[in-house]
């Protein structure tokens, strides 16, 4: 019982990330985004990324990890630059880079579980059971991503360009995590 207790604290706190930038896209006044859709493909992504490092081994960590991690968190900081730039112009229509529609999913969805993929590693090392943590994670990134997408979309409605600007900054924040 104690692993599953555990490896729930790590689903849910790689979750966040999944979460805060739900939050963050929905606050731009994206429209037709489906949410349930978004969610699965997220929920899948915490599935498969921890599974590469599960069994990919410390050769793919020591050459990968950091190239990987180093390139969403620039991804997220032009992101959450462009919502806030986009935001303080008044008016004018705007859009995020990656949005969870069509092919922006699969973005989407990468940019916020490549960090199961380290933790994926980590698991590996100690031997951890790979049923539970596929199934922890996929449970616990699509509920906290239909969340984010579900919330953003009605503080969006209550704050206006204000949350498009909180929404570029949760993201600026999120990149500089995975940068440093």
């Amino acid at each position: 019982m104690e692993g599953w207790i555990v490896l729930s604290g790590i689903a849910a706190a790689l979750s966040m990330d999944a979460f805060s930038m739900s939050l963050a896209v929905a606050m731009n006044q994206t429209k037709h985004i489906n949410r349930m859709k978004t969610a699965l493909t997220v929920g899948f992504f915490h599935m498969v990324m921890p599974c590469f490092g599960l069994f990919g081994g410390r050769w793919i960590a020591a050459s990968f990890e950091k190239a990987a991690l180093m390139t969403g968190g620039f991804l997220l900081l032009i992101v959450g630059l462009q919502m806030v730039w986009s935001a303080s112009r008044k008016g004018e229509e705007s859009e995020v880079p990656i949005v969870p529609r069509g092919i922006g999913i699969l973005f989407f969805s990468l940019l916020v579980s490549l960090d199961s993929f380290s933790i994926g590693i980590t698991l590996g090392i100690l031997q951890t059971s790979w049923m539970k943590v596929l199934v922890l994670f996929g449970l616990f990134s699509a509920f906290f991503t239909w969340t984010g997408l579900v919330l953003g979309g009605r503080l969006q409605s209550m704050f206006g360009s204000l949350g498009e600007i909180a929404g570029g900054m949760i993201l600026l924040g999120l990149g500089l995590k995975l940068i440093l």
